[in-house]
Formats: structure tokens, C-alpha cells, sequence
């Protein structure tokens, strides 16, 4: 990713969605009604796919530098693309300068992941309390005084420093339980660092558009539609995280495929959880019955190729290409009473697909640079079904998506007191996942 793809998606949307912004011959959204899209909440969308992604590829160089695994170069890779990714964005708000000091304290987080990763294989205890000292004192504090004084204050150098040091607190945890095995622990703690990073990257944003407000025309980050834009990308980014790992775990018989399975299972109850919240119990059942047949043919498809049963590797193949997203599909355009047109809903889908398959590949023969470049354009992809379907909610429900809605907890993304007292955080940071169903679940425990 560069510059001119930080907001790619928008464009996306806007050679999507003509078919049915304008459906039945008049605007579904204008400048009076709610949208997911704006130049705000578009920097929102932008930050927290960048950061959960950051947190990602960190989270995987510890645990494949401590296996000395085959694609850890592949990883190292990419978790280096994504920081210049950051600074990308960076600069195209406060300008190179601006960018290359960012990257340079970046640069110290990267080698000390991989060197704490090192050291605990090495059992070198007095490099390891070192590294942890940088994660979690050092480099927090001066990565968050960057971006306090980047903002000029709008975002506070303590809590930012908090949300950091809590960051890399959840990388130490997710690391530290995979190598000892608690693989259950480790993809909850995995699931909450994705989770909090998301969170971050909204108030992030808010902090700039409060700072620049001409830049941003006026719009807001934070608002009803926008968190359940972000709600809705980050539940189906999460479902490619453990769909890919189904099939890879699968293929290998990992001792952590249990694990995996069980939290996309969890994925997709969680977002049944957010249809049940709009369209009911039986529309969430419907979908959940459809859903949950897609992870058995992910499953059932890595086997085949495993047993090199290349017709049922091709029947499989023909369910997830074309019956699934076709089904999936004219699911989410009656849902939306034909808002989004069905064979757009199952093209999306359809893509997404193909890119679970082509990781899969790419991953199981060894191309690991190819695997992982694709899981970030998978990601990207993910996040368009996800705007879509959140584009397609808020037109057909404008009511539930228009003004301010303050949740009644803030959930722990870091920042302590100042999601109270900060006036950035005054806004419904979470109103969308409330008004969902509660699809986040901060230290959420799956099945024991």
C-alpha cells in the first residue's frame, strides 16, 4: 500500500455502489442522512485496518522467529511494509518529516519483537526483562509523546502511552501462550489486541479530524454509521484470519487447529449476533445455517487436497465459488430489501473466497511472500463487503444511525479516564457494537 491507496476503499464504494445508492430512483443517503463514508470516517476505516494489521504481523514474527519458521522472513516482510504503510498515512497528514521520525521509533519496536522472541528461546532472562522494559516503558512513552504533540494534544500523551503500553502487552500475551501451548489463551488474546488496536486507530482519527477540521470537511470520525462500519469490518476481518488458519491448520493437523476452529466459530456467532440485532432471531438462525456450512467446506477442503481427492477438492471447490456466495449473497439483498443488489453482494463474497484459496495455496507450496501479499489485499477486499453491508444498513435504516449516541461503558482500549473526560471521547466510540448485539467481547471467554 502507498499513499494514493489510503483511501482506496472509498473508491471502491463509489464504483459499487451507484446500483443501488439510487435503487428506486431517489438518494438513500445526502448530506441529511447518516453514511458510512466521509473523508473522517474514512481516515477511521484507513487507521484501524492499518494498526490491527501491525498488530498481526508483530504478533506472528515473535511466534515464527521463536519456531525459526519457514516464512518468518516472508512476515518480517510485511510487518515492514505495514509500518511504512503507517507512515504513508502519517505523512499524508503531517508530512515526511513528520513520518520519518515516526518510523524511526517504529523501527526500535519491530527488532526488539523479534529479540524478545530470540531471547525466550535462548532463555536469556536479563535480555529478556531488557526487551520488556522497551515494549512496554520505552518505546510506549516515546511513541506516545509523537503522537501527543502530532495532534497537539487532542489526543493526551498519557493515555496514548496507556493504549500503547496495553498494545504490546496483548503481543507478549498472545506470544507467551502460544509457546506454551495455551492456544485457547492465545487466540483470546489475540482477539483482544485485534480488537483494541481497532479501537485505537477510531480515536486516533478523531484526535486529527478534531485538530484539522477543514481537512476532513467538517466530518465526524466517530459516529453511529462509522462504528458499525468499523463493527462489521472488523468481525469479517477476523472471519478471514480464522478461515485461512482453518484451512492451514487443517492441512498440517496443527496442535492449535482445535483452537482455531473454535473461534471461527465463535466469529460467526458473533456476527449472527450483530443480523439478530437488526433483523431478528430468524434471520440471524438463516444466516448462521448458511455461515456454518462454509467453515465445514474450508475445513473438508483442505483434507481433500491433503488426500489429493481432486473431485472432491473441485465439488468443494464449486460450493465455495459459486453456491456459497450466491446463497450468502441473496441473503444480504433481501435483507436489505434489494439495497444491495444480490449478484454484487455475491461477487464480493465471491472474491473473498478465491482469496482464502489462494493463501491457502500459495501458503501449502511454500510461496509464502505471494501468500502473505495476498492476505493483505484479502483484507482489503474483506473490508469493502464489510463498508457495503454496512452502507447498505444505514440507508435502509437511516433513524437508527443518525445523531450522537454515548455508549454507557467504554470498554478498556487503554486510555483509561480520558474516554470520560476527553471531549474526542465523548462520542458513541462503541455505539455501533452496542447497538449491534455486543459483538465485541473484551477478554471474552469461547469455550473451556
Amino acid at each position: 500500500m502507498n499513499v494514493k491507496r489510503i483511501f482506496s476503499l472509498l473508491m471502491v464504494l463509489v464504483l459499487i455502489m451507484p446500483s443501488f445508492a439510487f435503487a428506486d430512483g431517489t438518494p438513500k443517503e445526502s448530506e441529511e442522512n447518516p453514511t458510512v463514508s466521509s473523508p473522517a470516517a474514512d481516515l477511521r476505516a484507513t487507521l484501524s485496518q492499518l494498526l490491527s494489521t501491525h498488530f498481526e504481523y508483530q504478533t506472528l514474527v515473535a511466534i515464527k522467529e521463536f519456531q525459526n519458521a519457514p516464512d518468518l522472513e516472508a512476515v518480517e516482510m510485511q510487518l515492514e511494509q505495514n509500518t511504512q504503510n503507517i507512515g504513508d498515512a502519517i505523512a499524508s497528514v503531517y508530512g515526511e518529516e513528520a513520518a520519518d521520525q515516526f518510523l524511526e521509533i517504529f523501527a526500535e519496536q519491530y527488532e526488539n519483537t523479534s529479540g524478545l522472541a530470540m531471547a525466550v528461546k535462548n532463555d536469556n532472562q536479563e535480555k529478556i526483562e531488557e526487551i520488556k522494559n522497551v515494549l512496554l516503558q520505552e518505546f510506549p512513552k516515546e511513541l506516545g509523546t509523537f503522537l501527543s504533540n502530532a495532534t497537539g494534544g487532542e489526543l493526551p500523551e498519557e493515555a496514548a502511552i496507556n493504549a500503547i503500553q496495553v498494545h504490546e502487552q496483548f503481543v507478549l500475551d498472545t506470544f507467551f501462550n502460544y509457546i506454551n501451548e495455551d492456544y485457547t489463551a492465545a487466540y483470546e488474546s489475540f482477539n483482544d489486541g485485534f480488537n483494541q488496536f481497532y479501537e485505537v486507530g477510531a480515536i486516533l482519527a478523531q484526535a486529527i479530524v478534531s485538530q484539522m477540521p477543514d481537512k476532513f470537511n467538517h466530518t465526524e470520525a466517530i459516529t453511529p454509521a462509522s462504528d458499525l462500519r468499523a463493527t462489521l469490518n472488523r468481525l469479517l476481518t477476523l472471519h478471514l484470519d480464522y478461515q485461512v488458519l482453518t484451512a492451514i491448520k487443517q492441512y498440517e493437523n496443527a496442535p492449535d487447529l482445535e483452537a482455531v476452529e473454535m473461534q471461527l466459530e465463535q466469529n460467526a456467532q458473533d456476527i449472527a449476533n450483530a443480523i439478530a440485532s437488526v433483523y431478528g432471531e430468524e434471520a440471524a438462525a438463516q444466516f448462521l445455517e448458511i455461515f456454518l456450512e462454509q467453515y465445514e467446506n474450508t475445513s473438508g477442503f483442505a483434507m481433500a487436497v491433503k488426500e489429493d481427492n481432486q473431485e472432491k477438492i473441485e465439488e468443494l471447490k464449486n460450493i465455495l465459488l459459486d453456491e456459497f456466495p450466491t446463497e450468502l449473497g441473496t441473503f444480504f439483498s433481501n435483507a436489505t430489501g434489494g439495497i444491495i443488489p444480490a449478484d454484487a453482494a455475491a461477487d464480493l463474497i465471491r472474491t473473498h473466497e478465491q482469496d482464502v484459496l489462494d493463501i491457502f495455496y500459495d501458503y501449502i507450496n511454500e510461496d509464502y511472500q505471494a501468500a502473505y501479499e495476498r492476505f493483505d489485499l484479502a483484507e482489503e477486499h474483506i473490508t469493502t463487503l464489510g463498508t457495503t453491508l454496512a452502507s447498505g444498513i444505514v440507508t435502509q435504516f437511516p433513524d437508527k444511525f443518525d445523531g450522537e449516541t454515548v455508549p454507557a461503558e467504554m470498554p478498556d482500549t487503554g486510555f483509561g479516564g480520558t474516554a470520560q473526560s476527553t471531549p474526542f471521547l465523548a462520542w458513541a466510540l462503541f455505539a455501533g457494537i452496542l447497538t449491534i448485539g455486543g459483538a465485541i467481547a473484551i477478554r471474552r471467554k469461547v469455550l473451556q
